[in-house]
């Protein structure tokens, strides 16, 4: 009994540190810049054909997901300057924009890509032993990558520049104004960061699952719900919230129902929002 709830833990994380990635990159955005972009899953998406294409060209999963990352940044940087700045002062402006987006992006990924699904072939297969534990080597990778990505994050913000300018950003954006940052290139950094999440989370997702034009409502659902579990703006409680999804899910397909697992997730949020309104984490000021 012990060992078979010990897998199903590890199991759990495995999965959750994707879910982490995917709601660092919505929850990044939105507490720092005030944008909630429901978009965020269609760059995922395409992160995931960015690596489809570039491993059908030859170049390799490595390089074609380090091509999705770079890609998806690129993308983020465009929509911020041309499309998000412009809504900055209209929140539900911004709103009708990222959602009228994912129907451009869906529909033109369709047309052009067809809605067949396509299938990357995993740089790792099989499973490993650890102890008496059987875990799948490409799931165990991916933990590995999301939880560098979280940990470079991290570092990126204790110890560069920029990093020490979104911080301070964080906690009031018109003094860090006042004493030299500019805002505005900051603002492009986070949403440029943000979509390169987006772009290593489509890699990654690549990798385990079918990519097809409307795969990215998935992560972004479950984005969302880890962004308002965690509380909105603070990313710690993003992470812990993804971690804590992969978990609930893990736990509740193998002991109650598979089929439940998407509902599991939304469970979570409504105990959250009853007896934790303000998230896991406190909702309100970002928090990095």
């Amino acid at each position: 009994m012990g060992l078979d709830i010990a897998q199903t833990l590890i199991d759990g994380l495995m999965v959750g540190g994707l879910y982490a990635t995917v709601a660092l990159g919505i929850t990044l955005v939105f507490g720092l810049v005030g944008i909630l972009n429901f978009a965020h899953g269609q760059s995922v998406m395409l992160g995931a054909y960015v690596t489809f294409f570039g491993v059908q060209a030859g170049l390799g999963f490595w390089l074609s997901a380090a091509l999705a990352v770079l890609a998806m940044a690129a993308f983020g940087a465009i929509l911020e300057q041309l499309v998000f700045r412009r809504t900055l002062g209209d929140h539900m402006a911004g709103l009708a924009v990222s959602l009228g987006l994912i129907m451009v992006i869906e529909n033109l990924a369709a047309a052009t890509f067809s809605p067949d699904p396509r299938f990357v072939d995993p740089p790792v297969s099989g499973s490993i032993m650890v102890g008496p534990l059987q875990l799948s080597s490409q799931r165990l990778l991916v933990l590995a990558i999301s939880t560098a990505l979280i940990g470079g994050f991290y570092l990126f913000l204790q110890r560069a520049t920029l990093g020490k300018a979104i911080r301070a950003m964080a906690q009031n954006r018109q003094g860090a104004a006042l004493v030299g940052v500019r805002v505005s290139l900051v603002s492009r950094t986070i949403f440029t960061i943000g979509s390169a999440l987006a772009g290593a989370a489509g890699a990654l997702y690549a990798s385990l699952f079918a990519v097809t034009p409307y795969m990215g409502n998935t992560p972004l659902t479950k984005g969302f719900i880890l962004a308002a579990l965690g509380g909105l703006g603070s990313v710690p409680g993003a992470i812990a919230a993804g971690f804590l999804l992969g978990i609930a899910e893990s736990f509740g397909s193998r002991y109650l129902s598979a089929s439940f697992r998407d509902g599991y997730g939304f469970i979570l949020l409504i105990l959250a929002l009853l007896f934790l309104p303000t998230g896991l984490f406190g909702a309100g000021k970002a928090r990095v």
